[in-house]
This record gives structure tokens, C-alpha cells and sequence, in this order.
């Protein structure tokens, strides 16, 4: 079984959606501590042809609060304001209604950041036909941190292949990280994803938006989604 380990992020990109849809189980990080400033509270869209952060607003928390323990500020000014923002970004963009709902939502539902950013995006997978089940790494008796982490995770799920995202190779090729995943008869394979080109509103196409930028813009998301595997936009994997 493969799977893949990466942390509930807010409107992540497409090809976190990608590598949902290349594992047999996609599990969410949930149990590491938040970062300040990071994808887990923020993306980008498209607004007035540039790139635009829009972010959540975040409670005080510890240094080291982990992501599931993390609330969201309650007060309804900014998820105003993050709403008018999506608004002024997608208004003339055919389904955006559909994720303004979805936003508004989320926004005036949840208390946890996790909570909140899980929901979106099993509620993008389902808009994307993308059935691969989820689990939360806090729900299993795992510990340790990094490499460890990851693969007690592994072995807890019976996974013999990890779907790693590119960025984690500078400390999973570490000899000793390779002789912990070989040991445990656990292969590790690369994820490289190719950004395709989809219908945008404005001039120039931009690159690693949130994944709203697509919903919102294609006309038939889940045929869309689907042909990036069949035009060889895919994930490459690298068995090491």
C-alpha cells in the first residue's frame, strides 16, 4: 500500500490534490507544531492579475502548539474581509459561487484551524472525483519527529511505499533515514508534479495558486482533473 503524510494546509495547490490521488491512503499531519506564516494558515490566488496571499487569523498559541490544537480567532471581522478578498479575486469566475459557499462555511463553522482546512479539502476532493481515503496522524499511537514520525506512521498504517513531497529529500536521502525506511521494508518514492495550464481569468497565467484558482475557473473540474494524468502530468516516482 502506498500513502502519502503531508499537513492539512489552507486551499492548498493542485498538486497536493495530484498526490492525494496517487496513494492508496492520504494521511494528514496533524500531530507537528504549527508554524507561523506557513501554508498551514495561508495561499495564494489570483487577484488584479498577481499573485495575492489571503490567511487565516490565528489565536495565540505556544511556540509549540501542534497544528490540531491550533483555533482560529473568533471574530467575524477578517473572515469578512478574507470573503470580500475571494470575492474581488473570483466574482466573474464561473462556479464562484459554489466556493464562496463552501469558504463561508468553513470560515463560521469551525474553531480549529485543522478542522477548517481538512473539511475544504475533502470537500475539493469530492468536486474532483478523488476517492482515496484519509486518516489523521493524531488519531494513531504514533511518536517520534521527521524521518521517525513518518515512518512509524508507515508501519502503523502496514504502508510498503511513502509518497514524499520533493522538499523532504534534503533529510530523507540521509544515509541513516534510508537505512530506517530499508529496514522497515518501506520504499520511498518522489513526488514530482508538472504544473498544467487551465483556463484563468486575466492576462498572464500564474502558477501555484490555491486550488480555487482551477475550481473556480474550469467548467468541468473533475474531467479537467482527471486528463493530468493521461496527458502525462502526473506524478514521477523515484524508488530509492
Amino acid at each position: 500500500m502506498k500513502i502519502a503524510i503531508m499537513q492539512p494546509t489552507f486551499l492548498p495547490w493542485l498538486g497536493y490534490f495530484e498526490m492525494i490521488k496517487s496513494v492508496d491512503l492520504f494521511v494528514f499531519l496533524d500531530n507537528v507544531q504549527f508554524e507561523q506564516r506557513s501554508w498551514q494558515s495561508r495561499n495564494k490566488i489570483k487577484l488584479n492579475d498577481k499573485e495575492f496571499f489571503i490567511s487565516l487569523c490565528i489565536q495565540k498559541a505556544t511556540q509549540k502548539t501542534l497544528i490540531k490544537d491550533i483555533l482560529l480567532n473568533d471574530e467575524d471581522k477578517w473572515k469578512k474581509k478574507l470573503l470580500l478578498t475571494f470575492h474581488h479575486a473570483y466574482s466573474k469566475s464561473i462556479h464562484f459561487k459554489r466556493y464562496e459557499s463552501l469558504l463561508q462555511e468553513a470560515l463560521f463553522k469551525f474553531k480549529h484551524l485543522s478542522d477548517l482546512n481538512i473539511f475544504l479539502i475533502e470537500s475539493f476532493c469530492k468536486d474532483l472525483a478523488i476517492k482515496t481515503p484519509f486518516k489523521k496522524a493524531s488519531n494513531l499511537n504514533v511518536s517520534g519527529k521527521r524521518e521517525v514520525l513518518l515512518l512509524e506512521i508507515c508501519k502503523s498504517l502496514k504502508a510498503d511505499c511513502y509518497l514524499s513531497p520533493e522538499g523532504s529529500k534534503n533529510y530523507l536521502e540521509q544515509e541513516s533515514a534510508r537505512v530506517l525506511f530499508q529496514n522497515e521494508g518501506v520504499a520511498i518514492s518522489y513526488f514530482n508534479f508538472i504544473h498544467p495550464i487551465y483556463k484563468q481569468q486575466g492576462k498572464d497565467f500564474l502558477e501555484y495558486l490555491s486550488v480555487v484558482d482551477f475550481l473556480c475557473n474550469e467548467k468541468e473540474v473533475a474531467s479537467k482533473f482527471a486528463q493530468f494524468e493521461s496527458l502525462g502530468l502526473n506524478s514521477k516516482d523515484e524508488i530509492i
